[in-house]
């Protein structure tokens, strides 16, 4: 457990009954003048014009020095720059909040390693997790079911006595620390992974052994990480009519289904095909054709 011994103090977290958002009140912060001086007292004032006196306060917690990181992030989030500011043991601890985990590089003696990369996921993860946010808050209830039952969630799913969703909050809740933690393991596979896409001969959707290889590899990280669903995209070069390669990239595409449907994997993925619409690189030369000849793996 990470210690913040230099902060001693109340933080009060509020959560609104309707925008269920967390909101920080900072109230008697008091910090040793003695101690070198932490952070947080630097970030709360951020969070000060979040509060609204009028609100129904639901919930009431004092929190520690690592739960006043984890909320202020929750509440409002970290720039680069308040980010750089923090300690190792600090940025640790959001990271494994965010479901990072895995990307956390720690030397023997317990230090950190990779500090710009775990700065450069925490705020990533953020922008995708806000977007995701609005996404969902903008889903129908029969929509948030039907996400909830494709990320295996459906225990999470609380229906009333009519068949109406009950805790329409705590799913959107559950769905985001999903999505948070399908990304860090999707993040941690793009570092180990040979490759996320597959190149092809000329006009040919063969899949040899190095490409095998490779998908088998995909097909492992699917079934360890259930949640994960993946869009096949296939490619094509510029020769040819448009129709013929969007069928072209298309065929490509279910050539690598094919073989990751012996792991049970097909009602996780659907293919789609951009034929010679969207080249890696550009230019008619064999250089460019190899290039663009290609299935790519994306996961969501």
């Amino acid at each position: 457990m990470v210690k913040f011994e230099n902060l001693v103090g109340q933080i009060i977290l509020i959560k609104e009954i309707k925008m269920s958002k967390k909101i920080l009140l900072l109230s008697s912060v008091i910090f040793l003048s003695s101690c070198a001086t932490t952070n947080i007292s630097e970030l709360g004032d951020k969070f000060l014009d979040l509060i609204n006196p009028s609100d129904d306060a639901t919930e009431v917690a004092m929190l520690s020095g690592e739960e006043t990181l984890i909320a202020m992030d929750e509440a409002g989030g970290f720039t680069i720059d308040e980010l750089e500011a923090l300690s190792n043991d600090e940025l640790i601890a959001i990271a494994r909040e965010k479901g990072l985990e895995d990307l956390i590089l720690l030397d023997e003696d317990g230090n950190l390693l990779n500090r710009d990369q775990i700065i450069n996921a925490i705020v990533e993860s953020a922008a995708l997790l806000e977007s995701k946010s609005e996404e969902l808050e903008s889903m129908s209830d029969d929509e948030l079911i039907e996400v909830a039952v494709a990320k295996g969630l459906t225990e999470q799913i609380v229906l009333d006595a009519d068949g109406n969703l009950a805790n329409r909050e705590e799913l959107v809740e559950a769905l985001l620390e999903s999505a948070a933690a399908t990304e860090a393991a999707i993040s941690e596979f793009g570092n180990n992974a040979d490759s996320f896409t597959l190149y092809f001969a000329y006009d040919d959707t063969e899949i040899d052994e190095v490409a095998t290889r490779t998908i088998i590899q995909h097909a492992n990280f699917m079934q360890e990480n259930p949640s994960v669903n993946l869009r096949l995209e296939g490619h094509a070069d510029e020769r040819g009519t448009r129709e013929y390669n969007l069928a072209l990239g298309e065929n490509r595409a279910l050539s690598v289904k094919e073989v990751l449907g012996l792991y049970n994997l097909d009602d996780r993925i659907i293919v789609v095909s951009y034929g010679e619409e969207s080249p890696i690189l550009t230019g008619s030369n064999e250089e460019a054709w190899e290039k663009n000849r290609r299935v790519e793996f994306s996961y969501y």
